[in-house]
């Protein structure tokens, strides 16, 4: 078979190789394209996006919820699984959570047996000598966003015991709080009675607390708690640990404390 070609087709054939061969750069909507292809526009793709493939390989089609990601200069793009949800504007957004756990507590020798008054206490106090610290639960918080919801959780136990020949019915008040740069942040009172004059009577304390747009900054967190009111001075009491290693009815692991604190950022989208 042979094939004839004028001089006009000739000359088109030869343009067109030249054409290629001194611009290997293909522009849609614009003269001057600054890569292989440069789209200037609108790109609607109405079937598969594949990538990475080479001349004798399809390339990679994703899987469904997949995103496209950039490599960097020279490398293809991957797709990737997202973990954390879109989120609209105006949503909070989870950015770190913190979690301490403690099982040393505030022992019953440490907890004063005398009651300091005040009985109430106001958030934005000061860190004074009254509280006694559960020492395990302290950490630094970073807050690097202003716009922010800051989520406080804890849970103890305490446990009382009066061995005078008056214990039943007998009663103990106090107050644990979160402080924040040694200021009362969050607080709440709970109180616990006896039944007799030997056995441990256990409670489980629990605080929820939210603050919202705590300025930008570094703070040290600290778990306190204050003895407020006790209706006989023979009432031993521990939060976070239990009175006495003879006792069989509970244990440092079973009063243990447990601090966690959720910072979310307000997400904000600019134009």
């Amino acid at each position: 078979m042979r094939f004839f070609l004028n001089r006009k087709n000739f000359s088109i054939i030869i343009f067109l190789q030249l054409s290629t061969g001194l611009n290997a750069q293909v522009g849609i909507g614009t003269p001057k394209p600054l890569s292989t292809l440069d789209i200037n526009g609108d790109l609607f793709v109405r079937k598969e996006l594949k990538v990475g493939g080479t001349d004798t390989t399809n390339g990679d089609p994703g899987l469904v919820g997949q995103v496209l990601v950039s490599q960097g200069n020279n490398f293809s793009p991957a797709w990737k699984g997202v973990s954390v949800p879109f989120m609209e504007d105006k949503q909070y957004r989870l950015v770190n959570t913190y979690l301490k756990s403690d099982q040393a507590g505030i022992a019953a020798a440490n907890f004063s047996s005398s009651v300091l008054s005040p009985e109430t206490s106001v958030v934005g106090e000061t860190l004074s000598a009254s509280w006694n610290k559960i020492a395990g639960l302290s950490f630094n918080l970073e807050i690097k966003n202003a716009n922010n919801n800051i989520t406080y959780q804890l849970q103890t136990g305490a446990e009382i015991q009066n061995t005078s020949s008056s214990g039943a019915g007998q009663s103990t008040r106090y107050i644990c709080g979160i402080f924040k740069n040694n200021v009362l942040a969050a607080l709440r009172p709970d109180g616990l009675i006896t039944i007799d004059n030997s056995t441990p009577m256990q409670g489980i304390y629990t605080l929820n607390y939210n603050e919202i747009n705590i300025p930008v900054g570094n703070y040290t967190i600290d778990v306190a708690c204050r003895k407020v009111y006790t209706s006989n001075s023979n009432n031993s009491m521990s939060i976070g640990v239990n009175i006495s290693n003879a006792n069989n009815q509970s244990n440092a692991f079973l009063l243990r404390s447990i601090l966690k604190v959720d910072v979310a950022e307000l997400v904000i989208y600019s134009n």
